[in-house]
């Protein structure tokens, strides 16, 4: 081999164990300073938490929406809770095939913590109901596959009954856009009706009168208004085609 030949393949070879030096050192920098002997580990990044294991832990690992004492049971005018009053103006909803299981739970004079999604102004929908006092929880999810099909509307409403309310609105019930749907009266009779069916302004304090087909039972009394105004000399017939 000459020597012109060496002097290439001889600086090739220096270039790059300098360029390998120089990313060695750049590595060592990169990397933290080691302890001195005797000192603790220093502790790496925190493992983000687990998600939670099943649907009724997620349910319940949400901030609650909010809580308080429990002032009355809803109900819809079949006569099955279809929710809760908490203080004098939270409405808490909740699915009405829960009824039961929700006055196994909770009961009235009970506080509760709520988790879920504001609907409304005072109204939430709840995804969990929790009984401060003894810790029963109860969960909105559907109805089993294994559980007897609901009645069909016909039948239904074949076990309605025709009544009459009278009294002073304590509450108007809204609907998901804060339309109003129904009222409390100052009896605790619950009347539904269609947004927007009902022309009558609707205001804390005035009398409001209503005849309907619904339910009076051990709870309270709920009905959906065929008629309505403020007084039983003033109703109105909210459908038009109603005999």
């Amino acid at each position: 081999m000459n020597r012109s030949t060496f002097l290439p393949r001889s600086l090739a070879a220096l270039s790059a164990l300098a360029l390998l030096g120089s990313m060695m050192a750049a590595q060592a920098q990169a990397l933290p300073p080691a302890p001195p002997p005797g000192a603790a580990p220093v502790a790496g990044p925190m493992a983000p938490p687990a998600p939670p294991a099943t649907y009724d832990a997620a349910m319940t690992a949400q901030a609650p929406i909010t809580e308080g004492r429990v002032s009355r049971f809803l109900i819809n005018p079949y006569g099955e809770v279809d929710g809760l009053m908490v203080g004098e103006r939270t409405v808490v909803k909740f699915p009405p095939h829960l009824s039961q299981t929700l006055q196994n739970a909770v009961k009235p004079g009970q506080s509760v913590r709520i988790f879920g999604q504001a609907e409304a102004a005072g109204v939430i929908k709840a995804d969990a109901i929790v009984n401060l006092a003894n810790g029963q929880t109860v969960i909105d999810r559907p109805p089993a596959f294994d559980a007897n099909p609901p009645l069909p509307p016909h039948l239904r409403a074949a076990q309605l009954r025709q009544l009459s309310v009278r009294g002073k609105i304590a509450m108007v019930l809204t609907g998901p856009r804060g339309q109003a749907n129904g009222v409390i009266l100052d009896d605790g009779s619950i009347v539904r009706f269609a947004p927007d069916s009902l022309r009558t302004p609707l205001e804390p304090g005035a009398p409001f009168a209503a005849n309907g087909l619904g339910t009076r039972n051990s709870v309270g009394t709920a009905i959906e208004a065929i008629d309505a105004g403020a007084s039983a000399d003033s109703l109105q017939p909210l459908y038009s085609r109603v005999r």
